[in-house]
C-alpha cells in the first residue's frame, strides 16, 4: 500500500499545478481540478491503511494553528445563515491544509522519497515556466491574458511563480553541480520575466533577497544585480509590447493617462474620470465591510461572500466608459480576476479569529523553517528549509495582492512549505517501515 501511495503523490505533484478543471454544482459551484480528486483519492486509501494497520500514533499531524483556523471558517459559515457557499470553501481550505499536509507528511516517508519528489516539483515549475514563456512569446497584441501558464490568469500564475521561485532559487544556491544549478537558476530567471502580476513580482524580489541574505553576502550581490538589469536593460529586449507598463499597470492605483485606459479615444466615454483600478476598489470595499461588522461575535459575513455581501460596498468598479469586454480595459472592470487582498477578505468573510489563525500558520511555516534552515546538518536539508522559507515569504507577501488559497496555488504551497519541516523528521531510507 505504501508503494501505491507514493507512486499517486507523485502522480499528485505532476497534476498539482493547473486549474484546468470541472465547475461543479453550476453558477455560485466551485472547481475540481484533477488533482482535486486525486488529493481526495489519495487521503481516503492513506485514511484506510492507518486504520487496517492501527498506526494513529504515527501520523504527522497538521499544526495546531490549522484546526484553529478552519475552526473559525466553520463558525463564521455556520453564523452567516448560508451554509453552501460557506461549507464549500470550509471544505476546499479543509482539504488543502489537513488533506494536503497529511497525504504529503504521511505517504512521503523518506528522506529519499521526499528528495525525489522534490526534483520531481522542480521540473514541474520548470514545465509551467515554459508553458508560460511560450504563451508570451505568442502575446505580441499586447493581451497579457494569453500569459496564464497552467492557470486561469497572470495573477494566480504570479501567485504560483512568488512561492516555487524562491524554492526553487534556494535549492539552485546550495546545489554543487553546475548543469544542475544553471537549470535552476535559468528557471527562476525565465519565470521571473513571465511574471506579468506586478504585486507577484514584487513578493517574488522580496523572497528572493530573503533567501540570498540568510545564504551569503554573494548571492544578495547577484539578485541586486539581477533586479538592476531587470529595471533597466531587459525591458527594452522584451517580446511583449510595453512589458514594464503592463506590470506597473496591476499595481498602479490610478489608470489615467494610462496606455490601459483608452476611454480617452471616445468623445463619448467621458475622459475626464479619474480611474481606480478594480484592485484597490476591492480593499475599500473589505475595509469598509470589516468595519460595519467589526462587532461580537466577529466571524465576519461567511466564508465565500464577500463579492455577494460587499456588493453594495462598491464605490464603482466602472466609471463612465469602463467596458468589460476590451482588454486594454483588464484592470477596471471585473475582466481581471483574482486581484483582492487575500487578508482583507477573510477578516471580512470569516472574521478576525480567521485572519489570526491564517496569520498563526504561516508564522509557524517560517519560524519551523528558519530553524530547521540554522540547525541542518547537510547541505539538502538546508537548501530545503531556506527553500521552504522563502516561499512562505513570497506568499505572505503575493497574499496582499492576490488569493493564493485556491485550486493550483494552495496544494504546491502546502508541499513546498512542508518540505523543509519534512526533511529534519524521516529517516534516511523505509527500513523501519518495512520491519513492523
Amino acid at each position: 500500500m505504501q508503494k501505491l501511495l507514493w507512486i499517486l503523490v507523485l502522480v499528485l505533484i505532476v497534476l498539482m499545478p493547473t486549474q484546468w478543471g470541472l465547475h461543479i454544482g453550476g453558477e455560485g459551484g466551485f472547481l475540481v481540478t484533477p488533482a482535486d480528486a486525486l488529493l481526495v483519492i489519495v487521503f481516503v486509501l492513506w485514511a484506510a491503511h492507518v486504520v487496517v494497520r492501527f498506526k494513529f500514533f504515527e501520523v504527522r499531524m497538521p499544526f495546531l494553528a490549522v484546526f484553529a483556523f478552519l475552526a473559525a471558517v466553520l463558525a463564521s459559515a455556520i453564523h452567516s445563515g448560508e451554509l453552501k457557499p460557506g461549507l464549500r470553501e470550509f471544505f476546499q481550505l479543509g482539504a488543502y491544509f489537513v488533506g494536503g499536509w497529511l497525504v504529503f507528511a504521511n505517504c512521503i516517508n523518506t528522506r529519499r522519497r521526499l528528495r525525489a519528489a522534490v526534483n520531481l516539483f522542480t521540473l514541474v515549475v520548470a514545465a509551467v515556466v515554459v508553458v508560460a514563456l511560450c504563451q508570451y512569446r505568442a502575446a505580441e497584441d499586447g493581451n497579457v491574458f494569453k500569459v496564464a501558464g497552467t492557470f486561469g490568469n497572470r495573477n494566480v500564475l504570479g501567485a504560483f511563480l512568488a512561492i516555487t521561485l524562491p524554492f526553487t532559487f534556494a535549492l539552485g544556491l546550495y546545489e554543487k553541480r553546475v548543469w544542475q544549478r544553471f537549470a535552476l537558476m535559468l528557471t527562476v530567471a525565465v519565470g521571473a520575466v513571465v511574471t506579468l502580476s506586478g504585486g507577484a513580482l514584487i513578493a517574488l524580489t522580496v523572497a528572493g533577497l530573503f533567501v540570498a541574505a540568510l545564504r551569503s553576502h554573494t548571492a544578495v550581490l547577484v539578485v541586486l544585480l539581477a533586479i538592476f538589469l531587470g529595471i533597466t536593460v531587459l525591458p527594452d529586449l522584451m517580446v511583449l509590447p510595453r512589458h514594464s507598463d503592463v506590470v506597473l499597470s496591476s499595481v498602479k492605483p490610478c489608470l489615467k493617462n494610462n496606455f490601459l485606459d483608452r476611454r480617452n479615444d471616445e468623445p463619448k466615454a467621458g475622459a475626464g474620470w479619474p480611474v481606480v483600478a478594480a484592485r484597490y476598489e476591492r480593499w475599500s470595499a473589505a475595509t469598509r465591510l470589516i468595519r460595519r461588522d467589526l462587532q461580537w461575535p466577529f466571524l465576519g459575513v461567511g466564508p465565500g461572500r464577500f463579492n455577494q455581501a460587499g456588493a453594495a460596498e462598491y464605490v464603482g468598479l466602472e466609471k463612465p466608459g469602463g467596458q468589460t469586454d476590451v482588454v486594454a480595459n483588464f484592470n477596471i472592470s471585473a475582466t481581471e480576476p483574482d486581484t483582492f487582498n487575500m487578508y482583507l477578505v477573510t477578516c471580512a468573510e470569516s472574521g478576525p479569529f480567521a485572519l489570526v489563525g491564517l496569520l498563526w500558520v504561516g508564522i509557524l511555516f517560517l519560524g519551523r523553517n528558519v530553524r530547521n534552515h540554522a540547525r541542518s546538518g547537510d547541505d539538502f536539508g538546508r537548501a530545503l528549509a531556506l527553500g521552504s522559507a522563502g516561499a512562505v515569504v513570497g506568499a505572505a507577501l503575493c497574499a496582499v495582492f492576490s488569493n493564493i488559497l485556491v485550486p493550483g496555488v494552495a496544494m504546491p504551497f502546502i508541499f513546498v512549505a512542508l518540505s523543509g519541516i519534512l526533511w529534519s523528521r524521516l529517516p534516511d531510507s523505509a527500513e523501519p517501515e518495512r520491519s513492523r
